[in-house]
């Protein structure tokens, strides 16, 4: 058995009856960013009560930096005193997580295997594996931040920004059209309905005429908008391709479908009748394909879709290109917009681009020079490894050097984690 995952499986079955009640679980799941480089999260659970946190701290051999760094206390000797290293962890209970940008916040319940208030030390390279317990996210929302509190008198806290978990939205019935009940009708002596014509007129009417039940329709919920040129900004036909990823009836793997926009217009709509999360992309020849992720419930869903031309000296953002926190190495969910940048490259073969790195302003500078070009340097690779020519791909990196926002919000730091294309020659 894998030594990493045993320390799991001893917490489960400490705790048999919230084990037996996980809807939902996410291993290792992917993390924007996160404070203390010293702590992951192994797995997420969700229960029908609780938001289940796995988390593990592994002390680094050197000590970490704001957690009781050995330090040289002088001497009368002159020859000074060495403080031994190590850490102090604990975790505060005044914790909470967030959605949607602190829209919603859930209260922590408790932990295991750390204590509250008060601090545990730590030796170096002793890592600890510990459980934190919250309110259950309600269902549909897919990324939270952990938030455990401010860092302060030495202490770095437990901070995640951006954690992507699966919790598909709750299962609705609203679609299928309710049974009418039928009301007893009272007993009437029996008569025809209409009595014949005896003499010239018209006959006599019925006195009961029968009362139509209005039938239920479902409630309709489409996905809407339209597509122009992002750089005219005016309106334009394109294609609107459509996917379920997840839902209550849907195990992510169902086939696209599209619909055309308008071409004077740019209108397009896409009727939704299986509710779920949607993948959705705008294409159209001579211009970059756009795509996002909506959640469709109970009402309709806009998206407009602004597309790129692909001319010399467009500059386009790889919105889905996703790493892990202070790290280059690709994920999986960043291959179908780098497939589709691929395609593009083939259709257009003397088309050459330059891929630019950006972070945010949190860390060290230098280190964060050499990540964004660490990063776009593995998307490159991705390229050439598709069949794209390395010489047609310049990479650079220019760290935290160009944000495009003040990096002050938990919103604004993202966006400028990003990986931008410029068009040298078409």
């Amino acid at each position: 058995m894998n030594r990493l995952l045993l320390p799991f499986f001893v917490l489960l079955l400490l705790a048999p009856e919230l084990h037996a009640q996980v809807q939902y679980a996410t291993e290792s799941p992917r993390v924007d960013d996160v404070n203390d480089r010293d702590v992951s999260i192994q797995r997420v659970e969700l229960t029908a009560q609780y938001t289940v946190i796995y988390m593990k701290f592994e002390a680094s051999q050197r000590g970490s930096l704001g957690r009781d760094l050995p330090f040289i206390i002088p001497m009368p000797n002159g020859r000074g005193g060495k403080i031994e290293s190590g850490n102090n962890i604990g975790f505060q209970p005044t914790s909470r997580l967030y959605v949607n940008e602190g829209e919603r916040s859930y209260k922590f319940i408790r932990a295991e295997n750390i204590p509250l208030e008060t601090r545990r030390r730590v030796q170096p390279g002793e890592r600890v594996d510990f459980v934190a317990y919250f309110e259950r996210i309600d269902p549909g929302y897919t990324t939270f931040d952990l938030f455990e509190c401010k860092d302060g008198g030495g202490y770095v806290c437990f901070n995640f920004w951006g954690v992507h978990i699966i919790n598909p939205p709750k299962k609705t019935y609203s679609q299928r059209t309710p049974k009418p009940q039928v009301q007893p009708k009272p007993q009437q002596p029996q008569q025809p309905r209409y009595q014949p014509r005896t003499s010239p007129g018209a006959g006599t009417p019925d006195p009961t005429p029968p009362v139509t039940q209005p039938q239920a329709t479902p409630s309709a919920v489409a996905i809407g908008g339209i597509t122009r040129d992002a750089k005219t900004k005016q309106l334009m036909g394109a294609t609107v391709s459509f996917r379920l990823l997840s839902g209550a009836e849907s195990a992510g793997d169902g086939s696209a479908d599209s619909v055309r926009s308008n071409k004077s217009t740019g209108a397009y709509t896409i009727p939704v009748d299986r509710r779920g999360v949607y993948i959705v992309t705008a294409s159209a020849k001579g211009y970059f394909s756009q795509s996002d992720t909506l959640a469709t419930n109970r009402v309709n869903v806009n998206r407009n879709f602004d597309l790129v031309p692909i001319e010399a000296g467009a500059t386009i953002t790889l919105k889905n290109i996703y790493f892990n926190a202070s790290l280059f190495d690709l994920q999986p969910e960043s291959y179908p917009e780098l497939d589709r940048l691929v395609t593009v490259m083939q259709q257009n073969p003397t088309m050459t681009i330059r891929l630019e790195g950006h972070t945010d302003t949190v860390g060290d500078f230098d280190s964060n020079v050499e990540l964004s070009r660490n990063r776009v340097n593995e998307v490159k690779r991705y390229l050439v490894a598709k069949g794209v020519s390395a010489g047609r791909i310049d990479t650079v990196g220019y760290g935290p050097s160009r944000p495009i926002n003040k990096n002050k919000s938990l919103k604004e730091r993202p966006e400028n984690r990003r990986v931008e294309m410029v068009i040298i020659n078409v």
